[in-house]
């Protein structure tokens, strides 16, 4: 009997050559939820490369204005262990990070319940064995993504480990399924191989590159405005809750008002930030971008960074200075406000440093680091530093790492951190567990290949999808796509394994 394999659809188009993949090579039936908008769903509705058995389009089944059903939405509540308002809350369209639209109450619950009849009736009709499912980026895919789990659905979700292209299949973005049972090396590496190993998956280089390829290209830019002031009839506004306000106009003077901030906060940190690093002792403080699923998603409660910074530096031994460095994706968020680095830089006993600063250099002499969750809770262990996070993570299981559940429990963490010291044969083991079972794929670097071959370099997605584009895509990345499958199969297997 063939397995039934749902594949979530967004502008990710890894998901579409995997799930190509699996129809070449393996035996499964293939159906879709298809998550975009006006234009790329048009290549959707008529292309032949997946045959989907059967496809849905998000946005077709949603209605606006349509009260909602509270009764419902408590069911969704105690049936799927789902808080509605911690996700609407911190979704990227819903409050804070649109800037067209202001969402009533009711809306939210709208879509929020319109989608959840949907995500039910497609999961009850087809009772999928697996979902291919992209990180969860946005509330809507998170709430079907715990729908799934809630379901006992399995989820094939390629995720990332902290570590640059090592990347696997599971069902969780910072735990690796069925831990217990992998295997491992014995492989035993020096404190100099141990960094030099983390050199070579550096993280903050990948950062670094994808800043410099993606949103850069003024030919780019100037094709995309075209695209879509002179040829774009703009439909999306009218039937995407995530285009509401986004009239021609508005988008244009936002946009040259987000250029303008964006050159003036630029100019603030290179006046003002300083990448130096004094002979003090200090702990260091990296913020997330935001808006991000790491944050939004992942630590949903700790979202405030300058509040964290506030709690932080009132929990300071005697002693010690906080360090603060915003994240260098920030460019792509046309960076925070001006004020909001002056109110950092106002706090006493912190340091705000130039987001250029090489963290690696940070690392080797601060005394403790504490992240909402990022990967410099991680890089710190590879120069015998200690963490504090705010959430769990894929690394929270070294000794050196400690995950705070009560933020009052801040001022003591802080002090017991301090003399932990690192155990490197549990570094080894948990660098050992990563390599056995991960394997390597350029994912970064085939994204930013999507975006100049489908998405103007970034500047627009709503653009019509070609037949042709779309093919020479696939046939790039075969070797790439190949591997995806394999992999993907091997946790459909594995899991079957554990089913039986």
């Amino acid at each position: 009997m063939k397995l039934k394999v749902l594949c979530y659809q967004d502008f990710d188009l890894t998901t579409f050559g995997i799930a190509k993949n699996l129809q070449e090579k393996h035996n499964c039936d293939l159906f879709s939820i298809i998550d975009l908008s006006g234009k790329p769903k048009k290549f959707f509705q008529e292309q032949s490369i997946v045959k989907y058995i059967k496809k849905w389009f998000y946005h077709d089944d949603l209605f606006q204005n349509k009260k909602p059903d509270l009764e419902y939405l408590r069911y969704i509540e105690k049936n799927y262990k789902i808080d509605i308002w911690k996700i609407a809350y911190n979704d990227r369209i819903f409050f804070k990070y649109n800037d067209f639209y202001k969402f009533h109450p009711d809306e939210i619950l709208s879509i929020i319940e319109q989608s959840c009849k949907l995500f039910e009736s497609i999961l009850d009709e087809i009772n999928p064995d697996f979902i291919l499912l992209p990180v969860t980026n946005s509330g809507r895919m998170h709430i079907f993504y715990e729908m799934c789990k809630a379901k006992d659905i399995k989820v094939l979700m390629l995720v990332g480990t902290r570590f640059r292209n090592l990347f696997l299949f599971s069902e969780n973005m910072e735990i690796l399924d069925y831990s217990d049972e992998l295997s491992s090396s014995n492989t035993s590496r020096t404190i100099e191989e141990l960094q030099n190993y983390l050199k070579g998956h550096d993280s903050f280089k990948e950062v670094a590159e994808y800043s410099e390829e993606i949103l850069k290209s003024k030919l780019q830019f100037f094709k995309a405005a075209i695209n879509y002031f002179l040829f774009s009839k703009n439909t999306n506004i009218k039937t995407h809750y995530t285009h509401f306000g986004r009239t021609k106009p508005r988008v244009f003077f936002n946009y040259i008002g987000a250029m303008i901030k964006k050159n003036y906060r630029i100019n603030f940190m290179n006046k003002n930030l300083s990448k130096k690093l004094d002979d003090e002792p200090f702990i260091f403080f990296p913020m997330i971008t935001e808006p991000e699923r790491s944050l939004l998603i992942a630590a949903p409660f700790h979202t405030n960074q300058f509040e964290l910074i506030v709690h932080i530096v009132k929990s300071l031994p005697i002693g010690y200075k906080l360090y603060v460095k915003d994240h260098p994706t920030m460019y792509t968020r046309d960076w925070r406000p001006v004020s909001f680095y002056k109110q950092i830089m106002e706090l006493p006993n912190v340091k705000l440093l130039h987001p250029s600063t090489n963290p690696n250099d940070i690392l080797k002499k601060c005394s403790l680091v504490i992240t909402a969750g990022g990967t410099t809770g991680l890089e710190a262990a590879f120069y015998e530093k200690p963490t504090i996070t705010f959430t769990d993570t894929i690394y929270a299981k070294l000794k050196s790492v400690f995950v705070l559940k009560n933020i009052e429990d801040l001022p003591s963490a802080i002090r017991s951190q301090l003399t932990k010291k690192i155990d490197f044969d549990d570094l080894n083991s948990f660098v050992n567990l990563i390599d056995k079972n991960t394997f390597e794929f350029h994912f970064a670097e085939m994204i930013v290949d999507q975006h100049h071959i489908f998405f103007y370099g970034g500047f627009l997605q709503d653009v019509e999808i070609e037949t042709s584009k779309m093919d020479a895509f696939l046939q790039k990345y075969q070797l790439e796509f190949d591997l995806l499958g394999l992999e993907c199969v091997k946790k459909i297997e594995q899991h079957q394994k554990h089913k039986n």
